[in-house]
């Protein structure tokens, strides 16, 4: 009688610690866990003196499905596509005009350029922003007003070449057209409400674009004394940029974008030419 007595007096001090510190334990990971500690129901113990205990788990299991997805995410950059624009030659960006006697390269509306931007890639990017690059052709039409082509002078420079005026030809078209392999590095920024796990349909990137010349022609279609239509086309002896490097700034929602670049360098080398810049205005179709 006196031994059971101390061992229930024994065991009364750790029964009632576990009971006041582990009477509810909470653990979640993907599960909760409940664990109540507490004594045994009357029935279990009859017929017993020693104190034992009852232990019941619960488990509430909740699914990952069940979490809401982020309403931003990055999808990927807009540069990727196909665009339209005007291809125009200033002086400089805040003097839309041609130098001093370079009127000779005043152009009509039709002159138009064409992007094809192969793909972009995501460089590093969180939930609102990515820096992206990619590789994309730059196909640019410079058509001239007057019925002039370009040729090398005596002194090695480009000059306006008349000698189908000074000839009585008229020229239905005249132009010069030169194609880059352009490599961007763009910040991007995305905006808008989209439903949740979508990527949002406003953005806005800009930064700086370099490329390298593939080709530049110069390119007439006149009607010759028998009434035939000729072209002829000129290749070399240009003196145009290798290289070009400017800025680029597009805005757009969803698919579509407005897009402009800026070359602030001469297209032509440096001393062999008319001292023009590049601008570009237009829209683009990003996939």
């Amino acid at each position: 009688m006196i031994s059971a007595a101390l061992s229930v007096f024994t065991l009364l001090p750790a029964a009632a610690q576990e009971t006041e510190t582990a009477d509810t334990a909470v653990v979640a990971v993907e599960k909760l866990v409940v664990r109540q500690v507490g004594a045994a129901p009357a029935d279990e113990r009859s017929g017993n003196n020693d104190l034992t205990t009852h232990s019941r788990e619960e488990d509430v299991s909740y699914s990952s499905s069940s979490r809401q997805p982020k309403r931003w995410k990055w999808r990927g950059g807009h540069w990727a596509g196909v665009g339209i624009y005007y291809n125009g030659l200033v002086r400089n960006l805040g003097t839309l005009s041609l130098p001093d006697g370079a009127d000779y390269l005043r152009q009509t509306p039709k002159s138009i350029g064409v992007n094809v931007n192969f793909a972009d890639f995501t460089l590093v990017s969180n939930r609102h922003f990515g820096l992206i690059t990619g590789l994309g052709l730059e196909m640019n039409n410079f058509r001239f007003d007057e019925n002039i082509s370009l040729t090398r002078d005596g002194s090695g420079r480009i000059g306006p070449d008349y000698s189908y005026d000074a000839a009585g030809i008229d020229l239905k078209k005249s132009k010069l057209t030169t194609v880059y392999l352009n490599i961007p590095l763009l910040v991007e920024f995305q905006f808008g409400r989209s439903k949740a796990g979508r990527p949002c349909p406003g953005f806005v990137n800009f930064g700086v674009i370099g490329g390298m010349r593939l080709q530049g022609h110069t390119k007439v279609k006149y009607r010759d004394t028998n009434g035939d239509m000729q072209t002829r086309k000129q290749h070399s002896g240009l003196n145009l940029r290798n290289f070009h490097y400017g800025v680029e700034f597009n805005v757009g929602y969803r698919y579509i974008a407005l897009s402009a670049r800026y070359y602030p360098h001469n297209i032509f080398v440096a001393d062999k030419g008319p001292n023009v810049q590049q601008v570009n205005i237009g829209l683009s179709l990003v996939f």
